[in-house]
C-alpha cells in the first residue's frame, strides 16, 4: 500500500510540475507587432511631404487604399472606368531604429508620404495601410477642402 501511495504522490507532482508555466523577469517573448502612433491625420489642403510615425517588428509593405471616387475616371458618355493616378504617392519607409536586442525587434519607423494641393472644393479621405509580418495597421489621411481650381 505504502508504494502505490508512493507512486501516486510522485505522479501527481510530475502532473503539476510539469503543467506549471514558468516565466523569467528577463524573459521577452517575441510576436510580430505594428501600430500608427493615430488613428487619423489631417493634411491641410495645400498638401505638401508628411512624415506619418509607425512601431513595428519592422514595415513590410506599404500600401494606399483610396475611395472609389478616387480611383477612377469616369467617361460621362459610357460610363467606362479609368484608373486615375491617386493624389497620395509614398515616397520612402524610414526604418530609423538602434541595434536590435530581440530576435524581432520593434523601433520607431516612418512613412514619408507627398499630399497633392486639394484644389476639388470638399474633403477627401485615404488609408494607408501597413504590414509586419502578417499583421496590419491603417491610418486615414484626412485632406481638408480647398477651392476650386479655376
Amino acid at each position: 500500500m505504502k508504494k502505490l501511495f508512493f507512486v501516486a504522490v510522485i505522479a501527481v507532482a510530475v502532473f503539476g510540475v510539469s503543467c506549471e508555466e514558468t516565466i523569467f523577469p528577463t524573459t521577452i517573448k517575441d510576436e510580430p507587432f505594428v501600430e500608427f502612433f493615430e488613428e487619423s491625420m489631417t493634411v491641410g489642403a495645400e498638401g505638401g511631404e508628411v512624415i506619418i510615425p509607425v512601431r513595428s517588428t519592422g514595415v513590410d509593405n506599404v500600401e494606399i487604399i483610396f475611395d472609389y471616387s478616387d480611383r477612377w475616371e469616369v467617361d460621362e458618355e459610357n460610363g467606362d472606368l479609368t484608373p486615375q493616378e491617386g493624389w497620395i504617392k509614398i515616397v520612402k519607409v524610414i526604418n530609423e531604429y538602434e541595434v536590435p536586442t530581440r530576435a524581432l525587434a520593434k523601433w520607431d519607423s516612418g512613412i514619408c508620404i507627398v499630399v497633392e494641393p486639394n484644389t476639388t472644393g470638399y474633403e477627401r479621405k485615404a488609408k494607408i495601410s501597413v504590414q509586419s509580418f502578417m499583421l496590419h495597421d491603417t491610418i486615414e489621411i484626412i485632406q481638408s477642402a480647398g477651392g476650386v481650381a479655376e
